[in-house]
């Protein structure tokens, strides 16, 4: 497939799902800690702040923005007696399943007028997914509205960002790759085995694992632990369903084997890490 027609194939499989957005004032000095299974698009203002993220620290100033991808645990010092932050949590995905952030290497922290557009876009999207439509027509334009106003968050991050090496080769890895990916997520509920999976690729099932372990530096197996956790994650942040039920839907019979599963991965009980996710 030349560059062209592979640039409209990514192009016709590129998705945006919105989870929330608000404005949250934090009026008491202390630390927080963060680890969603969501994008962070912000804007901080009304105070300065310290940014831990991996083995680095940032200061942001009032103004600036702030893009951490889903899944990173990030801490804030504040610096002052309160801070304000415009917020969207949403994902930027390829091909289904995958984050744009996978592709693209991008500043945590931005500069201010990078921020102030974040902060614009973030209202007006907030204001329009808080808004009740009149009927069927209205609906229609406000989803479009929003979608545009989602482009325009997208070209502001691309603006600021760089593609990281290799990655337009790793896209089409991904795409040779999607009918196994289409095939895990509709099935993480049961048992997974890669003889099926190699069939999908018209591979035998040594040549499929050996392949698939080249093309993305884990097994078969291990990711599908890891996209298992990842739903865990996300169900965790989303709803109110019981661990049991929960463990069910990631292809676990009971909520022990599953929790026992979740600190395995992520180092803790799937229990402490929903109690400490913000709240909206």
């Amino acid at each position: 497939m030349d560059d062209s027609r592979f640039l409209i194939t990514i192009l016709n499989s590129l998705d945006f799902t919105y989870f929330r957005g608000n404005t949250t004032r934090f009026d008491v000095k202390q630390s927080h800690s963060f680890d969603q299974p969501f994008t962070l698009i912000s804007q901080i203002t009304d105070g300065p702040l310290l940014l831990h993220i991996g083995n680095a620290s940032y200061k942001v100033e009032p103004g600036q923005g702030l893009i951490i991808p889903s899944n990173n645990k990030y801490e804030i010092n504040m610096l002052e007696p309160q801070f304000v932050t415009h917020w969207l949590n949403l994902d930027i995905t390829l091909f289904g399943h995958f984050q744009l952030f996978d592709f693209i290497e991008t500043p945590y922290v931005t500069s201010r007028d990078v921020g102030n557009n974040i902060g614009r876009l973030q209202a007006e999207i907030t204001a329009l997914m808080n808004t009740d439509p009149i009927d069927a027509s209205t609906s229609l334009y406000k989803t479009a509205q929003v979608k545009q106003r989602m482009f325009a968050l997208l070209e502001i991050v691309l603006s600021v960002s760089r593609y990281k090496i290799g990655s337009f080769e790793d896209m089409r890895k991904f795409q040779r790759f999607q009918p196994v990916f289409d095939y895990i997520e509709k099935h993480l509920a049961e048992k997974i085995k890669v003889t099926r999976l190699a069939e999908l690729m018209y591979l035998s099932t040594s040549h499929f694992h050996k392949e698939f372990k080249q093309a993305f530096q884990v097994s078969p197996m291990q990711y599908i632990q890891a996209q298992r956790l990842k739903k865990a994650q996300y169900l965790l942040a989303t709803t109110d369903l019981t661990m049991g039920e929960i463990a069910n839907l990631i292809g676990y019979d009971h909520a022990f084997p599953f929790i026992r599963f979740f600190k395995s991965m992520y180092g803790s009980s799937p229990g402490k890490y929903k109690k400490a996710l913000p709240r909206p």
